[in-house]
């Protein structure tokens, strides 16, 4: 099960770091990289189906995805963008 939720975190990442608004590195990850990323949350999903079943393992697999694709840009858009306070007091 630690191996289908590490693919699938790594998926999260791999999406982020090539989607051409991510704000973490200054150039994207090639396009080619969503394909690896997609086939990485297949398998993981897929692997936390087998385990889990049918129901439950989509709601988890899905999950697992969802919250980390919500949560990763907020978290590096608050430590890299202009909104921040940057001193001096208002």
């Amino acid at each position: 099960m630690l191996v289908a939720v590490l693919a699938t975190l790594a998926s999260v990442a791999l999406f982020y770091l090539s989607d051409r608004q991510q704000r973490w590195l200054d150039q994207p990850l090639p396009a080619w990289t969503r394909l690896i990323a997609l086939l990485m949350l297949v398998g993981g999903v897929l692997l936390l189906t087998l385990q889990l079943g049918v129901s439950v393992g989509l709601f988890v697999g899905l999950w697992v995805f969802t919250l980390p694709a919500l949560l990763v840009p907020l978290i590096v858009s608050h430590y890299r963008d202009s909104y921040q306070r940057r001193g001096g007091s208002r």
